[in-house]
């Protein structure tokens, strides 16, 4: 024999209330003078059953309702902790106390800021050291430009060279050419040594020449390497820029974690019974939170009816936080997986009889309402509740299940003076 449990409370419930809806119905004909005979008789019982079936389906399929009480008031939730994942320390001091109300940017709690503020005084004497060597750079491409000029003047200085040490060889052999034809025509006329003076003028001359064009030469592959070295000069203000700008990100990174020590609320909301407190150290694990104020409610609705539910569609919502008030509400969608579906992380295959026995009794969806929550009122965040979805219909005719609903509810709503259902 199954188990006595909350759905077949819900379904004995549901029964008894299309039963009493009929049972009022004959109770007025009677009062109006219907006779209590055969046919009437067969008219109240096959009537009422009759009755009792079309209003169970249609409450089932087309209006839902959570009658177990569970309809949970939920809120998205926020971890306050610093932006930075690499920020930690000891808690300095907290602005907020526990079940508090916090605006948008309002400083909940900050930390000992002193190894981040260091560290970014060390970042910023780094750049003061980049931006010399950075001028440094700059001031190397200036020398490096100024020596490759000089090296250009010198080289113009030795092809001017050059071109005289060529003049006065042409003179030195003209010289010796002259001496040469003058003792053909006239004898003795130079003497011998004077003639190997000459000749050995011309050869220092010669010399000279080749001496000059070694020095160009080589004063060539100098002025090479000053320009080269006016390339390399560039790429080190290149290089030094890149520094630049790398410290520059580690000075954003710096200031990124010294403002992340100051913890500010992300959105309106309130925080809770918090156990935070001043010199508690704040690591990767948060150690306070916050409720957004984002309201909705998490309704089971039975697998019947799950397809008639769409967004947008009116619904209901009674809490025993205020017996006797109903809140309008609105369906934002249906929450398309449940707990049951999560598959095994570790890759195991999911056992058949273990898994089909575990999910036997899954006979519903989650559906997510928006509450409107009128002045004055508040609903707590974990407040539970009961609630209804007036669902798609065949047929107009059947609006009236509506009504069936949501007298149900008002009903149920004025039990919680008494108890929590």
């Amino acid at each position: 024999m199954a188990p006595y449990t909350r759905d077949n409370q819900t379904r004995g419930t549901k029964m008894l209330e299309g039963l009493a809806v009929w049972s009022l119905f004959i109770y007025l004909l009677r009062m109006v003078g219907m006779p209590w005979n055969k046919a009437t008789k067969s008219f109240a019982y096959l009537g009422g059953t009759s009755w009792l079936l079309f209003v169970w389906v249609g409450l089932i399929n087309f209006t839902p309702m959570d009658l177990s009480g569970g309809s949970v008031v939920q809120s998205p939730h926020i971890q306050l902790r610093p932006d930075s994942s690499n920020v930690t320390g000891k808690v300095e001091r907290i602005y907020v106390k526990p079940n508090q109300d916090v605006t948008k940017g309002q400083l909940i709690y900050e930390l000992d800021d002193t190894r981040y503020q260091i560290a970014l005084n060390q970042a910023t004497v780094k750049r003061e050291a980049a931006e010399v060597a950075l001028d440094v750079a700059k001031e190397d491409i200036a020398i490096s430009k100024a020596a490759y000029q000089s090296l250009l003047q010198d080289l113009e200085t030795s092809k001017s060279q050059l071109m005289a040490a060529r003049v006065d060889y042409d003179l030195q052999n003209k010289m010796l050419i002259r001496y040469n034809e003058q003792n053909r025509v006239v004898k003795n006329t130079i003497t011998a040594s004077d003639i190997d003076k000459q000749t050995s003028s011309v050869e220092m001359a010669k010399q000279n020449m080749n001496v000059i064009n070694s020095q160009i030469k080589k004063k060539h592959v100098d002025a090479d390497k000053a320009k080269l070295a006016i390339t390399k000069a560039e790429l080190a203000v290149k290089s030094r820029h890149a520094d630049l700008r790398t410290i520059d990100e580690q000075i954003a990174q710096t200031q990124w974690d010294l403002d992340s020590t100051k913890v500010y609320a992300p959105a309106d909301g309130f925080v809770t019974n918090f156990i935070l407190r001043e010199g508690q150290r704040v690591s990767m694990m948060p150690r306070l939170q916050m409720y957004t104020n984002e309201k909705y409610v998490l309704m089971r609705v039975n697998h019947q009816a799950i397809r008639n539910v769409k967004p947008g569609q009116a619904a209901e919502f009674a809490s025993s936080v205020y017996p006797g008030k109903v809140f309008a509400a609105e369906v934002e969608g249906i929450v398309e997986a449940t707990g049951e579906a999560q598959g095994n992380l570790l890759g195991f295959d999911d056992s058949v009889r273990a898994t089909t026995g575990k999910n036997l009794q899954n006979k519903h969806h989650f559906v997510r309402l928006k509450v409107a929550e009128s002045d004055g009122y508040d609903l707590p965040v974990g407040s539970v509740g009961l609630a209804w979805v007036s669902g798609e219909k065949p047929v107009g005719f059947m609006a009236f299940l509506d009504v069936i609903r949501g007298i149900i509810l008002r009903m149920k709503s004025q039990l919680y003076f008494f108890y929590s259902i």
